[in-house]
């Protein structure tokens, strides 16, 4: 059943990113005609849509969508963990107190104690530390914002009387 979970989401991205791909061919296969019409009717070739100006203030944005999925993500992977978290059956621990008597030729009571305290340390579900999978685009979004609040042209921006999110020249 799993390999049919990924195999659908595999598909499905790829289609996803297919579909992105073609609409992007067709807005600059749209573009493309209207320029060259535009020169068969000797009218001014529009330039298309204008890129938004550079700001410093683009990294304080990054660094903090970064920082806060990051965040987001530690938190959701120890939820997850913490919600998966479960002991073992106790006939799990009744066949391995038996394996341990049978073993080591000791009693099933202090048997059962052992197995006992061995299910207690080992559980079964998602292991905490994939939590630690949210610390990159934790750092990422952390190395953003160092960036933004040590950069110099936005202090000088500042000093000069300009607008820090207006463009550099």
């Amino acid at each position: 059943m799993p390999e049919y979970v990924l195999t659908l989401a595999a598909f499905l991205t790829l289609v996803l990113v297919l579909a992105v791909l073609y609409s992007r061919y067709r807005q600059k296969l749209m573009l493309h005609q209207e320029r060259m019409s535009a020169l068969e009717k000797g009218t001014p070739i529009p330039l298309g849509p204008e890129p938004a100006p550079w700001s410093p203030r683009v990294y304080l944005l990054r660094g903090l969508i970064w920082s806060f999925s990051g965040a987001g993500l530690i938190v959701c992977l120890l939820g997850l963990a913490w919600a998966s978290q479960r002991p073992q059956s106790a006939t799990l621990v009744a066949m391995r107190a038996r394996e341990i008597s049978q073993g080591l030729q000791i009693p099933i009571d202090q048997a059962r104690q052992i197995a006992e305290k061995d299910a207690a340390a080992q559980r079964e579900g998602v292991p905490p530390g994939i939590a630690v999978l949210g610390v990159i685009p934790l750092a990422v979004g952390l190395a953003y914002l160092v960036f933004y609040f040590t950069d110099d042209s936005r202090r000088r921006l500042a000093a000069e009387g300009g607008n820090p999110t207006a463009p550099t020249p």
